[in-house]
């Protein structure tokens, strides 16, 4: 597959819809990118924090 961008001569300005179309592509792999980042990373990460954090004091009372 040919790149399309090597097809642009550099003096050339880049049509808006196709420059439209490219930034909007971006912007849905970004959030697609962090989307998946906060369901299998973030959320996780926080729910194990949240659970150690209400079991610290459980032990800290089961010591005394």
């Amino acid at each position: 597959m040919q790149n399309p961008f090597k097809n642009i001569i550099e003096s050339q300005q880049v049509p808006d819809m196709l420059r439209d179309r490219v930034m909007a592509d971006i912007r849905l792999i970004k959030l697609s990118l962090d989307l998946a980042d906060l369901v299998s990373i973030k959320y996780p990460s926080s729910v194990i924090d949240l659970l150690g954090a209400a079991e610290n004091p459980k032990k800290k009372k089961n010591n005394k």
